[in-house]
């Protein structure tokens, strides 16, 4: 199973992709991102957008994403809002805890 790590545009998302040591990652960003050999990125909507929730989860049951690692507030935000959706499909939302 893959995952998917959004904010692909930043650092913090590669970082992140070390720190897990997975082997089948896919990146995402709302912006258009560079093709590099052996890695996966795709353009997505802004949070903002009303597709957004519904094309995260096309992705993760094209791609058979089983987590998400969402690093921007936006992303975090509509994503934790549709948290049981995600996990009627076995998706798990690696969101840190609210303080």
């Amino acid at each position: 199973m893959a995952i998917l790590i959004t904010s692909a545009a930043e650092s913090a998302a590669f970082r992140l992709e070390r720190i897990l040591c997975k082997s089948d990652v896919i990146f995402a960003d709302q912006q258009p991102l560079p093709l590099l050999p052996g890695r996966l990125f795709l353009q997505i909507p802004s949070p903002d957008s009303g597709t957004f929730t519904h094309e995260i989860l096309k992705i993760c049951m094209d791609y058979g994403v089983n987590e998400i690692y969402p690093l921007k507030d936006g992303e975090i935000r509509e994503l934790s809002n549709a948290r049981q959706l995600f996990e009627e499909y076995g998706i798990k939302l690696m969101i840190p805890p609210s303080e």
